[in-house]
């Protein structure tokens, strides 16, 4: 029944046990899906979808540059992070004043 279920892509390449993997994975994901920590697979398919992007950028860096295989993982993971640097460099720079009026409240 799992290999006719499987079947459309290809599963005679696919060996037992990971079937058997795929089918508890999805299992899991319906069970998430279907309950009260549905919130759960945001972070699921966020972590697949940024270390999707990773892989992009590692992948292009590996085209543009001859470095090793560890190199471009590290810049790679450095690109991928700059967007989240550049949010809190923004958030701590707009919200100063806030800072400053809260420094002032706690020494009176």
């Amino acid at each position: 029944m799992l290999l006719t279920l499987f079947s459309t892509f290809g599963s005679e390449a696919l060996s037992t046990s990971a079937i058997l993997g795929y089918g508890l994975f999805l299992i899991a994901v319906v069970a998430i899906a279907v309950s009260s920590q549905r919130w759960l697979l945001w972070y699921l398919f966020g972590g697949m979808g940024y270390w999707l992007a990773v892989e992009m950028i590692h992948s292009l860096l590996t085209h543009w540059f001859v470095w090793s295989e560890w190199h471009n993982y590290v810049v790679a993971m450095g690109i991928s992070w700059l967007p989240l640097g550049a949010w809190v460099l923004y958030r701590a720079l707009r919200y100063e004043d806030v800072s400053r009026s809260m420094i002032q409240e706690r020494e009176l």
